[in-house]
């Protein structure tokens, strides 16, 4: 039997194909590194630890939280945007590296728009608006009234210039027109502690991070950034029904691989990820965190962004809230 030169050419051709197919089908059989661009014991690494456990269980093998915190998870992402994309590198982002820092940041390290496979859509937060329980401010009415009466003089925290407790602050300012003075920390546990003891007026924040202080009546919640009222605080209105109009704000947070992540890798890790939305006790348990799951597809991820990239994009400009 003669076997050509152009069939042993074809042959040999064929093989990095097939064991890259082979590779694939075989994923994962080692751990998967699951990038957290926050500091361990906040919301995003608290919400993401769960996701990674339960993840874990579906694909057979562990997945591994690993904390690359800086720049508002600007170096955690880029980490991700960075990795080989053989599936055993993926990462979270918040709405920060996918859509309000395209216009906050002069130069971002990564392209939101071209550097990453989008995975799945995961959880929206409701950002609260809290005040110290000694004041009088009682409803979000009280509060344009006394800002009204002392322009410039109410200040509101945050974690720092650019963060989603900062941009939602603006937003609500320049919604019901009041003036404000912004007090950036380096952290939103100081300047919880600074509301806490009187230092600052007012702030918007994500529910899970003050959850334990609003339980504990250490500071009042007034309003929800949400259209719909928050399951986990049923009996605090929106500021919808507290006549700022169309204010509907949310942090979420969706699941991200490397660009070229191949697509039957990519495709079970969403299957994987749809699997665990669906369960009602991974629901339940977003609900007593704070969070709400709203997994869904790629698309529905790029919805988002595409919505919100605009939308912040004016905030920012009209907020002078640039980072270089």
């Amino acid at each position: 039997m003669t076997i050509s030169r152009r069939t042993l050419l074809s042959a040999a051709a064929s093989l990095p194909v097939a064991a890259a197919a082979s590779a694939q089908d075989a994923w994962p059989s080692r751990p998967v590194r699951f990038i957290v661009p926050f500091p361990p014991g906040g919301s995003t690494d608290v919400l993401s630890r769960v996701i990674a456990e339960r993840l874990g269980g579906e694909l057979g093998q562990p997945v591994v939280v690993e904390n690359r915190a800086g720049a508002a998870g600007n170096v955690g992402v880029d980490a991700v945007a960075k990795a080989r994309p053989d599936g055993y590198t993926i990462g979270i982002s918040t709405i920060g590296p996918l859509a309000t820092h395209v216009s906050l940041y002069r130069q971002l390290p990564f392209n939101p728009e071209t550097d990453f496979t989008l995975l799945a859509d995961l959880y929206e937060i409701t950002n609260v608006f809290v005040v110290n329980p000694s004041t009088p401010i009682r409803t979000v009415a009280d509060f344009i009234a006394a800002a009204k009466a002392r322009p410039g003089q109410k200040t509101f925290g945050t974690p720092g210039n650019g963060t989603t407790g900062h941009l939602s602050t603006e937003y609500f300012a320049r919604r019901v027109g009041i003036e404000l003075t912004h007090v950036p920390y380096r952290t939103g546990a100081t300047a919880v502690q600074d509301l806490i003891a009187g230092r600052i007026d007012m702030m918007f924040d994500n529910l899970p991070t003050i959850i334990g202080q609003i339980q504990g009546g250490q500071i009042r919640p007034i309003g929800v950034s949400t259209a719909q009222r928050w399951p986990g605080l049923p009996d605090v209105p929106t500021l919808i029904e507290q006549g700022v109009a169309d204010f509907d704000v949310t942090s979420w947070s969706g699941l991200i691989g490397p660009k070229d992540l191949p697509a039957p890798i990519a495709q079970k890790i969403t299957a994987a990820m749809l699997k665990i939305g669906a369960d009602p006790a991974f629901q339940a348990r977003f609900v007593e965190m704070g969070a709400r799951a709203t997994v869904g597809p790629p698309e529905q991820l790029k919805k988002r962004i595409d919505v919100e990239v605009p939308r912040w994009a004016e905030v920012v400009r009209a907020s002078g809230a640039r980072i270089d």
